[in-house]
């Protein structure tokens, strides 16, 4: 994971957003906002090279001029470090709820 990622986003929202979004406050990104959609947590036996790999959706809300194709895998990364910090918080603060589609 990426050192200081705290540093790296903030919490933004609209007066009738249901659920804030995620603005990235530096680097070649600075400014994007995104949300996450649905977030799949593997199972154990889904393990890759000794790391359960999280499945997301994410949607961008204001690419700032940034064109589509620069959107790339240093994105997608960058978001996913993001969506790991943003999980481990509550996690280690036993304030995580846990909710299955059975």
């Amino acid at each position: 994971m990426v050192d200081n990622i705290k540093d790296k986003y903030t919490f933004v929202s609209q007066k009738d957003d249901e659920w804030a979004s995620v603005m990235i406050t530096e680097g070649r990104f600075k400014d994007v906002i995104y949300r996450y959609g649905k977030v799949s947590v593997p199972k154990e036996e889904e393990l890759v090279d000794g790391y359960l790999p999280f499945r997301f959706e994410y949607d961008i809300v204001d690419n700032v001029g940034i064109s589509r194709e620069e959107f790339d895998e240093g994105f997608f990364t960058l978001i996913g470090d993001i969506l790991v910090d943003i999980i481990d918080e509550p996690a280690e603060e036993d304030n995580f709820e846990h909710i299955t589609d059975d």
